[in-house]
């Protein structure tokens, strides 16, 4: 005879025969005991509507929180800080992951609660960009979000160890770049920490490396974290990135074989470098932008018009 019961790795709903002591899982090929499914499966009857309601309630506030309280989070996104400032992150999250894992195994129809949660803390950002009267205002809290979902709470998710780690980071993603036309990627803490998917950033790797602060310096982590989590966030953005790629390893290039490449990269760095991170921490990010592109304009008519 077999009776329904529920996985007690990854939770699906299975039927397994009372009559044997273990079962495969045909799920996630984990072997279980008959007696563990069962048991889950009736822990999860008991849990009820109510207590379920409770639990999407809690999480429905914690995502509100997490766009109500997000304060500069570029401020501490430094190489000898990250660390600290995400597990701080991390932790205060807590009582938000432990909701959204009993949602995840308890709930009837669990993907859609995700997604609707994920369509829940996205709408309350779009409400709360709503209310910002001026467009410059608006655009920077719009890049502070994208940077405070794709660098902090996708990988604190993600690093939750639970079933709905995966999907729900998934559909945020995919929901919040949908809403605000954003390219935000999923990235571990460990991939961001290691080099932020290490993208070359061609004339600023050059000008660091030409005055000898090395690929790891804080000028390029910073930069790099730019370009990923703002520039890439835009249409506009993405294209001047595009074609910053297409031109900038040939400008490299002939810097190289100039005699003073020394000092046309310390004259980068003074003009245009030193500059835009100082508009990246005062979060003056269209600025930064803009003395960017003046540097990329410069370089190309400098270098791009030699035959």
């Amino acid at each position: 005879m077999f009776r329904e019961g529920t996985c007690p790795k990854c939770r699906q709903v299975i039927q397994v025969p009372d009559d044997r002591e273990k079962v495969i899982c045909m799920y996630c090929g984990e072997e279980i005991r008959v007696d563990e499914a069962l048991g889950a499966a009736e822990e999860k009857k008991k849990l009820g509507q109510e207590a379920w309601q409770e639990y999407f309630d809690k999480a429905r506030q914690e995502l509100q929180q997490v766009i109500r309280t997000c304060y500069n989070p570029m401020d501490n996104f430094k190489k000898n800080l990250y660390e600290g400032e995400f597990e701080n992150y991390y932790a205060a999250r807590r009582e938000l992951f432990e909701a959204l894992d009993q949602i995840y195994q308890y709930g009837e129809n669990p993907e859609d609660s995700l997604k609707e949660l994920a369509e829940h803390l996205t709408r309350t950002a779009r409400e709360e960009l709503d209310g910002i009267r001026f467009k410059g205002r608006r655009t920077q809290r719009q890049l502070d979000y994208n940077f405070l979902v794709s660098v902090y709470l996708v990988p604190s998710v993600m690093k939750y160890p639970a079933g709905f780690s995966e999907p729900f980071a998934d559909c945020l993603i995919s929901h919040w770049n949908e809403t605000f036309q954003t390219n935000l990627g999923k990235a571990t803490y460990d991939e961001i920490n290691k080099g932020f998917r290490r993208k070359l950033c061609y004339v600023t790797t050059a000008v660091c490396e030409g005055l000898g602060k090395g690929t790891d310096c804080e000028e390029l982590t910073l930069l790099k974290a730019y370009r990923d989590q703002y520039m890439e966030a835009t249409e506009e953005g993405r294209a001047m990135v595009d074609e910053y790629y297409d031109i900038a390893p040939t400008i490299v290039k002939r810097i190289e074989k100039e005699e003073n490449s020394r000092e046309i990269y310390l004259g980068l760095y003074e003009d245009y470098l030193v500059p835009c991170i100082r508009m990246i921490r005062a979060q003056e990010y269209e600025a930064c932008k803009d003395t960017y592109q003046g540097m990329v304009l410069e370089l190309k008519n400098r270098y791009m018009s030699q035959n």
